[in-house]
């Protein structure tokens, strides 16, 4: 089953309908999505009301050094982890000032999986001033595919949790 253009657009819509009711910001922190997440919100006239920073931060330096992401986490459990994916949420939430902000990490391939994280592995967190929620997906596909799998996993999960606030 493929996932459309329009089926993003359509999540990233219900997702600023959702901030907008709540008076909520939101921010992001993407590596193997590369902004997508970003993309999907920008796209959306007026979006600067609710979504404010978006960091890209691809490399473990870059983690580190735009989020301070601990080194020791980075080494100890590797970029695409439910424990370095929870510090990038945090800290994005933090330097960006938002309610609200999602992180995710993963191999969305052709290379660089591993028997542990094979290709399709992605680690998703969401954070804001009471919680952070990670998560673990294993996507099929090609890397298109797992990207844009993941872009749909966290726009529905962020509905997910605007809803439970009603």
């Amino acid at each position: 089953m493929s996932i459309s253009e329009s089926d993003l657009n359509s999540l990233a819509e219900k997702v600023a309908t959702l901030l907008l009711e709540n008076n909520l910001t939101i921010s992001t922190a993407e590596s193997c999505t590369g902004g997508w997440v970003g993309k999907e919100f920008t796209g959306i006239p007026g979006s600067s009301k609710w979504y404010g920073t978006g960091f890209i931060t691809y490399s473990n330096q870059a983690k580190h050094n735009l989020l301070n992401v601990s080194k020791d986490s980075l080494i100890n459990h590797g970029a695409v982890s439910k424990i370095v994916v929870e510090e990038m949420a945090e800290r994005a939430r933090k330097i960006s000032r938002s309610n609200i902000s999602i992180s995710i990490s993963g191999i969305a391939g052709p290379t660089g999986g591993t028997k542990d994280k094979p290709v399709g592995t992605v680690c998703f967190a969401y954070a804001d001033e009471k919680v952070t929620k990670s998560f673990e997906k294993l996507f099929s596909g090609d890397r298109d595919d797992v990207r844009r799998s993941s872009v749909k996993f966290i726009l529905e999960e962020i509905i997910n949790n605007l809803n439970s606030l009603h």
